[in-house]
């Protein structure tokens, strides 16, 4: 009973010191903590926020709106290679955050920042694609401040003229920029050789044949078809590769193409193309022009560089021709050659090299990809992606342009009866 009797007494006492620890900061070590008037804490993080953290709404007094103190040069200019430091500093209660904007797009991997007190700092390792405008924002939770000053960066130390970007390992080998047609701005991209890889009967393997085998001066008509015994034994067919090889390939560009044929007979038809390559209602072909030898394995390597193509007109391809087609292939065809008077899918490998940005491969550079300054709305070393809430609109440039989902919205309303979410689905 005695025992009870003390428990009792010490109750209050229990619950007191229960509350004084209550009131001791747990705030973890990654946020800054406010203390309110009545000891409690809450993060930094929410001061000002427009709601009452703190029971007595302490951290609701003495807010005052970001103000800048110092804003960086309106113009700089940087060599290549070199470290470029940027400084923002904004007052205000609480002190704002500092966000940084380049080209009105966060900083990329090569840039380091941190702010702290409302001191924003940003340094960068300068590449030739990272001339444009650099600003910086102050931010609070219920408030933000944009930088009156635009910092427009110049890069120097480009052995190119504008427009054009020095090919990896090679001095004043220059060439053009493509960046899709929205931008002039690139520079040779950091990746590095592998390679796709497939049998050439492998099951996933697709096949066709041209409708107008033989007049290849006007478009191609073609048939495909899921199965080789489908296919009509009077054609010269093809095989048309599967998702690994198709679509976005403008990373494959200067790579090589790498198959075997083998013939039993020199009297084949020199007049087809081997192969065939379509994109953005743009057509390449490209022909082996080396006799093929009898009774072996011939070795066929196509550089997929723009002198070894001709488009259906006859005509040149120029690089904008062939880095539209990578840009995105719809159709890639192979040219099949019977042997013994039979043709049938060979087992013989099937190799594309593409591009990777991890070095252990132990293949070599890809010296010719290049890697562009992409506007608002693209992504992709050649801009040749729509940036997410952007699809493509087939104007103006040959692979279109790409507009927000609001604006295919609004498109696709001013033919439509009916604002049903069945015709959302399509935008």
């Amino acid at each position: 009973m005695s025992s009870v009797y003390y428990i009792t007494l010490l109750l209050p006492t229990l619950i007191w010191n229960l509350h004084l620890c209550t009131a001791v900061d747990k705030t973890p070590l990654r946020y800054r903590p406010f203390r309110c008037r009545n000891g409690w804490s809450v993060s930094q993080t929410v001061r000002c926020d427009g709601f009452r953290n703190c029971v007595d709404g302490s951290d609701e007094e003495n807010c005052t709106l970001p103000m800048w103190l110092e804003q960086p040069s309106p113009n700089v200019t940087v060599a290549v290679g070199a470290l470029m430091n940027l400084t923002c500093i904004a007052g205000g209660s609480p002190p704002p955050i500092i966000e940084w904007k380049m080209n009105d797009k966060q900083p990329e991997a090569n840039c380091d920042w941190t702010t702290e007190e409302g001191v924003g700092l940003l340094s960068c390792r300068i590449r030739l694609i990272d001339s444009g405008n650099y600003s910086c924002v102050a931010r609070q939770p219920k408030a933000s401040l944009e930088s009156t000053v635009v910092t427009h960066v110049t890069v120097t130390g480009n052995v190119c003229k504008d427009g054009f970007f020095n090919e990896a390992d090679k001095r004043k080998a220059c060439i053009k920029c493509f960046c899709s047609g929205v931008s002039s701005l690139c520079h040779a991209s950091e990746l590095y050789r592998w390679n796709y890889t497939m049998a050439m009967n492998d099951w996933r393997m697709k096949y066709a044949t041209l409708q107008n085998s033989g007049q290849f001066n006007q478009e191609l008509g073609m048939k495909v078809y899921d199965k080789f015994t489908d296919v009509p034994r009077n054609t010269t067919p093809y095989y048309r590769l599967p998702f690994k090889f198709i679509e976005y390939q403008v990373d494959s560009y200067g790579g090589l193409l790498r198959y075997e044929v083998q013939i039993d007979s020199t009297s084949y038809q020199r007049e087809d193309p081997d192969v065939i390559l379509k994109g953005y209602n743009t057509t390449l072909l490209f022909k082996y022009k080396p006799q093929l030898l009898t009774g072996q394995l011939n070795k066929i390597a196509v550089l997929l560089h723009e002198a070894n193509f001709r488009r259906l007109d006859g005509k040149k391809t120029s690089r904008d021709d062939l880095m539209t087609v990578l840009s995105y292939i719809d159709t890639f065809l192979i040219r099949m050659y019977p042997l013994g008077g039979v043709y049938s899918p060979a087992s013989t490998p099937l190799v594309m090299d593409a591009s990777t940005k991890l070095a252990y491969h132990g293949l070599g550079k890809m010296s010719r990809v290049e890697e562009c300054r992409c506007p608002h709305g693209y992504r992709g070393t050649s801009c040749e992606r729509c940036d997410f809430g952007y699809n493509r609109a087939s104007r103006y440039l040959r692979s279109g342009i790409c507009m927000p989902w609001e604006w295919h919205r609004a498109e696709y309303l001013k033919v439509s009866s009916s604002t049903t979410m069945r015709n959302y689905h399509y935008v």
